[in-house]
């Protein structure tokens, strides 16, 4: 039986809608760590940032992954920037396969670009801030991550499907059952 599975990447990777293609695939539940945030401060994500700063938003963040530590058959679609706390990523790996979602740089920023709710690219030059962002990330989401699923060219369901041939692939090998609990 597979661990959970924790989905890793910048902003516009499709974390979300990956992350629910494969809960609807496996059986597992779906949960997604800013929806907890936001849940758990009773406002939006963006709405905390521009209150209360990222640094908050973080620190929610830690919290709300901490507690999800020990839960089993999840697919876990986390904010792009929770591999930046050491602590946070160890609790990835401890949870169970980390796969990173990644694609096209241009393509990731106009996709994060259709919303008006990133909070990130809310500058006088979002494109140059999200360059410098996803620069200073990619090393980080390389070392935490299992194994990289490129999107570029693949939909939702085709990425959901590619992580599944990857986790068969994987070294420890592992399976889904076909008929889910």
């Amino acid at each position: 039986m597979i661990p959970n599975i924790a989905l890793v990447g910048f902003m516009g990777c499709g974390k979300t809608s990956v992350g629910r293609c494969l809960a609807a695939r496996t059986g597992y539940d779906f949960v997604d760590t800013d929806d907890l945030v936001a849940e758990k401060a009773g406002k939006p994500v963006a709405e905390i940032f521009a209150a209360e700063g990222e640094g908050a938003f973080r620190v929610m963040e830690r919290e709300v992954l901490q507690g999800l530590v020990g839960r089993k058959r999840m697919i876990l679609s986390t904010g792009g920037g929770l591999i930046l706390e050491p602590v946070n990523r160890e609790a990835l790996r401890r949870m169970g396969i980390v796969a990173w979602l990644d694609a096209d740089p241009d393509l990731l920023f106009e996709r994060a670009s259709r919303s008006g709710r990133r909070p990130l690219l809310q500058t006088d030059t979002p494109k140059e801030s999200f360059h410098q962002l996803l620069e200073s990330r990619i090393a980080i989401y390389s070392d935490t991550s299992d194994f990289r699923v490129d999107s570029t060219a693949l939909d939702h369901t085709q990425t959901a499907e590619a992580i599944l041939e990857s986790l068969g692939r994987h070294p420890r090998r592992f399976a889904f059952d076909e008929t889910p609990a």
